[in-house]
């Protein structure tokens, strides 16, 4: 799979779904999920931006 096979919206979904994830680890206070699932959010914000941009190149 390269970032030409990727579009906003599985990206989109797969923030929804991560933070989502983070909130329950919040309110569980599982400092290790919420390690992991910041950190994860934190990779894949930047990839929704280069997404979009790739998209608006493309069109």
């Amino acid at each position: 799979m390269t970032m030409k096979d990727l579009d906003k919206a599985e990206v989109d979904e797969l923030i929804v779904t991560t933070f989502r994830e983070l909130k329950k680890a919040v309110n569980n206070y599982s400092k290790g999920s919420i390690e992991l699932y910041s950190s994860t959010l934190r990779a894949l914000v930047p990839l929704r931006g280069q997404v979009a941009k790739d998209e608006q190149d493309d069109a």
